[in-house]
């Protein structure tokens, strides 16, 4: 008796827990439905739940593609493509900053959850309880939202000539090729919109795109299926076009350094080194994550604004010392 006591106990306060976490979870929902409404960002207010709702229905393939492969697929030109579509309705503004929000939205709701989910993950392998993990990661949002929003006011406010072209960056560090990108794609998806872009005979090609993607995955299968011992099977093609869409057009270490710190993790500790593998492999990356972080924020608190100047050496360039290019 005193056992089932317990559990019916533990049970209630569960469901009193779970309650207090999804009455918290309609906080930002409220917050963002609101500022909708105000019609401050230009986006028809229909259109903010199919945003919610996409995303949600995104979350299973994409986290089935990151949970295999470790590469997060990127929703956002899909998203910027539906919104075009959907403002073509009657009295839907066209404004780029709507198509922006949506895709902020309904990406987010990918993101954010994939980052839950990989905190998660590591709370389990520390036997911290999920509930707790949640708490933390609270915590450090609200800790983030305002030095987040402090540093981009610092970068609007100290920078703002060089991102926006009017003075050349001596150092090519502050071009600002996420927002003209971003400001590019609301231009080509809100303000023209997806129908008159594609009628171009510029654009046109692309729509075979879509037939391509849709054609590759059964033509790896059927390869597969052809030819076994080539092992198609791992010729994950919404990885590959996945990658092939992001191209920053400059110089970039990234691709390599990946391709080398990856095979050397997941080929050779995987295969030789397995018992240090399965030990040591998602733990090892959660710390060179943590410390690579903290080394940045190190790096701009200690050295970036208090006017420090970095050294030439062998490994940069005496003209543009930081080569602070996308990855």
């Amino acid at each position: 008796m005193e056992s089932q006591e317990a559990v019916q106990c533990l049970s209630s306060r569960q469901i009193e827990y779970d309650r207090e976490w999804a009455a918290l979870a309609l906080v930002p929902f409220f917050m963002l439905l609101g500022i909708v409404v105000s019609k401050a960002i230009y986006m028809p207010i229909w259109t903010y739940f199919i945003a919610l709702g996409f995303g949600a229905a995104a979350m299973l393939p994409m986290s089935f593609v990151y949970a295999l492969s470790g590469f997060s697929v990127k929703v956002g030109f899909f998203n910027e493509l539906i919104y075009g579509y959907m403002i073509d309705a009657k009295g839907s503004s066209r404004h780029p900053l709507g198509q922006l929000a949506y895709r902020i939205i309904s990406g987010n709701v990918w993101y954010d959850a994939r980052i839950v989910l990989e905190d998660q993950k590591i709370g389990h392998y520390l036997h911290i309880p999920p509930r707790q993990v949640i708490g933390i990661q609270i915590i450090a949002n609200l800790l983030a939202l305002p030095i987040n929003y402090g540093v981009m006011r610092w970068v609007v406010a100290s920078k703002f000539d060089y991102v926006s072209g009017r003075k050349p960056d001596p150092l090519g560090q502050w071009t600002g090729q996420e927002f003209q990108s971003y400001n590019t794609a609301g231009i080509q998806f809100a303000l023209v919109g997806p129908r008159k872009l594609f009628a171009s005979p510029f654009f046109k090609p692309i729509l075979w795109g879509f037939l391509a993607g849709a054609v590759a995955p059964l033509l790896m299968w059927v390869l597969h299926k052809k030819f076994p011992r080539a092992r198609f099977d791992l010729w994950n093609t919404t990885i590959f076009f996945a990658s092939a869409a992001v191209f920053y057009g400059n110089l970039s270490t990234g691709p390599f350094t990946t391709f080398l710190v990856g095979t050397f993790t997941n080929f050779f500790l995987y295969r030789y080194r397995r018992v240090f593998w399965n030990k040591w492999a998602y733990i090892s990356g959660a710390a060179l994550d943590t410390g690579f972080n903290a080394n940045l924020l190190f790096i701009f608190i200690f050295l970036g604004t208090t006017g420090a100047k970095m050294v030439h050496w062998w490994g940069n360039n005496a003209d543009s010392i930081e080569r602070c290019f996308a990855l």
